[in-house]
């Protein structure tokens, strides 16, 4: 899910109101990671210091609700807290390296419709700022956590 998964309310003017009148999330329907939504909302929707705040506690959270949704029995949990974990580092992986590219595309979007220059200029810094922290946290991965990774399938051929 992400913020264009969000259809908010309209009220009787046709203007757009703070309420959420529903989610909706067709594009990729599969069976997969339970953490490929949670690393594509935070990387999408979120800046690089929400992101990594959601990070300390949103897995351990998941985890907690899972137990609570298998009457309490952390055993019939199909999951452990490093196998969600892990799981969520390779869907960061991959929003992250998506999100780097869809920066321009957004500011593209942008340019048509945003006559101030001051305003311009504050998107591209955030968007700017929100693709640093996504290569300094996937540099993070691929040089911790997940060395063994780069190393295996990192190397050029030849």
């Amino acid at each position: 899910m992400h913020s264009g998964n969000l259809m908010f309310s309209i009220d009787k003017n046709g203007d757009i109101q703070n309420d959420i009148a529903a989610f909706v999330d067709w594009q990729t329907m599969h069976e997969g990671s339970p953490m490929e939504d949670l690393a594509r909302f935070l990387t999408l929707c979120a800046d690089g210091v929400v992101r990594r705040q959601a990070e300390q506690f949103a897995i351990q959270y998941y985890f907690d609700c899972l137990v609570k949704e298998y009457g309490g029995e952390k055993d019939k949990v199909p999951y452990t807290i490093e196998k969600l974990q892990k799981a969520y580092n390779f869907a960061f992986l991959t929003q992250g390296l998506f999100g780097l590219g869809i920066v321009p595309f957004f500011m593209g979007a942008i340019e048509g419709r945003e006559s101030s220059k001051s305003l311009k200029n504050a998107y591209r810094d955030y968007g700017t700022l929100k693709a640093l922290h996504m290569l300094e946290d996937i540099d993070r991965l691929m040089t911790g956590d997940m060395k063994d990774i780069f190393e295996k399938f990192g190397k050029a051929e030849g």
